[in-house]
């Protein structure tokens, strides 16, 4: 997800870090995942709990957490302290960054400075800011005045020493718990993973604080069981094919669900699968009885009736009745073994080797995209001409000529001004990338104004076309995950800073400037993440 600082993906993944597109689904509309832990008050003889939201203050997902838990603070606040925290980092020379910006530190520093100085009126002042979470800048007077503070007093804190210890502390705190992930939440001191509704949050609250308040836990519904079968096939041993996370994720949607494991490499999953008309896997099949589930409702839009059973959309991208590419084994039974299989076509083993290539493939308005392409100044400065870059870019096209990408039509468009420029300044175009990377979400025109054939390519089908060609192979290799790298044409990597490049490019080619050591995460840097 985006509002990572390091990848976890909780489902099976393709080859490249293509996440199962229920995972990005799912998170986005359910927000599942996250990391949980703080100090618990006592819970046992009628003390307050803590329950601590840990996130990114301009993080959309942080956004919709704490509306959520803003509409139970009513219910709980008598029996429970509710906190939060900040995901950030702190830099040598004092300064600190955030995966969204300047302006999200400036948003967690007013925000902390409102916590502490008015602590009874905080989650009305971030319901307030939530309208607008991406411009928090906007809203810092109007949403104090709104909760009847003082903006002076509050500003002379956020924009002073104060907030930077504020922020300081409260960074340190998620730190220590090796908290990345917006939102991140802790009850009682325990990791919370369930669903994110307000009845899952209410009834976690209610078994750390021994059901009290007693009539509100009372009265909240318990959740239904049922089963899911999930076919796998015990052949393909690659993390696509790998559901252990993927059963994570649903037991967090569905407390009560039971899960049942089938093998395709056995006569009753082939049975199975025939009798479901199933093409890839692996596959989730739900009892009818999911529709009495509380998550029932996160997941109604990707579930497809066949037969008796619901089947579960994940993404899922390996077929059993096709080759398997690296096994020494004619899984057809047409006399083609392996890369000799015209199966095999896209599969990265399988790939002819070049030498010296480099392939980097992005999302342009994705953070950690963005970071891997800047690395790429230094790592082109050192190599020289004993390197073949390329730019790939990570989007799909729809049946309309449109096309859709995890950012947004803005993010399209910066893509095709992108291979506009490549197309038209082979020799200088990452000056306008790295131009844009300044400020993705501002004025492009000022970067373009030394690449005056930019417009025309990109407002034109010229552009369209240019994306079009560019995107085949991301999707013919399942990469979905931005950055991933390729070195050579078939070893595929992931990084964002510039000696992570250098150690993988060299690990396939001995060329001048193997024998440098080029800029490495550092200990104060955000760690590497992607975007899918």
């Amino acid at each position: 997800m985006e509002e990572m600082r390091k990848d976890a993906p909780l489902t099976p993944k393709k080859s490249g870090g293509r996440g199962i597109l229920f995972l990005a689904i799912l998170i986005i509309v359910v927000a599942i995942g996250g990391y949980i832990a703080t100090k618990a008050g006592k819970n046992g003889g009628g003390e307050k709990i803590d329950f601590d939201l840990y996130v990114m203050s301009q993080c959309p997902y942080g956004s919709q957490a704490e509306e959520l838990v803003y509409k139970i603070i009513p219910d709980f606040k008598e029996v429970v302290n509710f906190n939060v925290e900040y995901i950030a980092d702190k830099g040598a020379d004092g300064s600190f960054q955030s995966l969204h910006g300047p302006n999200e530190v400036e948003g967690n520093r007013y925000q902390l400075c409102v916590k502490t100085k008015y602590p009874d009126k905080f989650w009305d002042y971030l319901a307030c800011q939530n309208k607008n979470y991406q411009d928090l800048k906007s809203s810092f007077e109007s949403c104090a005045k709104e909760i009847g503070a003082n903006f002076e007093s509050i500003k002379t804190c956020a924009e002073g020493e104060e907030s930077a210890s504020l922020l300081t502390t409260s960074l340190e705190k998620a730190q220590a718990l090796n908290v990345a992930g917006s939102p991140t939440f802790y009850i009682a001191g325990k990791q919370y993973t369930g669903q994110r509704t307000e009845t899952a949050l209410g009834r976690a609250i209610c078994a750390a604080t021994n059901n009290r308040p007693s009539k509100v836990c009372g009265d909240l519904p318990q959740d239904k069981e049922f089963t899911a079968y999930i076919l796998g096939d015990s052949r393909c041993q690659k993390e696509e094919c790998d559901t252990a996370g993927l059963e994570s994720q649903l037991t967090g949607v569905f407390p009560k669900i039971k899960i049942e494991r089938k093998d395709y490499n056995t006569e009753e999953g082939k049975k199975f699968y025939e009798k479901y008309k199933l093409a890839l896997l692996p596959a989730v099949l739900f009892e009818e009885k999911v529709k009495e589930a509380e998550g029932y409702s996160q997941v109604e839009r990707y579930l497809t009736q066949t037969e008796d059973l619901y089947n579960l959309a994940i993404g899922a991208s390996f077929n059993p009745t096709k080759e398997i590419c690296d096994n020494k084994t004619d899984d057809t039974g047409n006399g083609q073994v392996d890369c000799d299989d015209s199966d095999c076509a896209g599969f990265l083993g399988c790939r002819t080797e070049e030498t010296k290539r480099l392939d980097l493939f992005v999302m342009s308005e994705c953070p950690y995209g963005i970071q891997a392409m800047n690395a790429m100044k230094e790592v082109l400065d050192n190599f020289g001409q004993n390197i073949d870059f390329n730019l790939y870019y990570i989007a799909n096209e729809k049946a309309d000529g449109t096309f859709q990408s995890l950012h947004g039509q803005g993010e399209v468009d910066e893509n095709i001004r992108e291979l506009c420029a490549a197309k038209y300044y082979p020799s200088n175009f990452m000056d306008y990338v790295w131009c844009r990377n300044k400020d993705i979400k501002g004025d492009w025109t000022t970067c373009a104004a030394n690449f005056g054939k930019i417009k025309a390519c990109a407002t034109g089908d010229e552009g369209k076309k240019l994306l079009s060609e560019n995107i085949k192979l991301a999707n013919e290799l399942n990469i979905g995950a931005s950055p991933t790298w390729m070195v050579n044409n078939r070893y595929t990597f992931n990084g964002i800073d510039a000696e992570t490049v250098r150690k993988n490019f060299c690990q396939y080619n001995d060329v001048a400037g193997c024998e440098k050591t080029l800029t490495g995460q550092s200990a104060t840097s955000a760690p590497a993440g992607s975007c899918n």
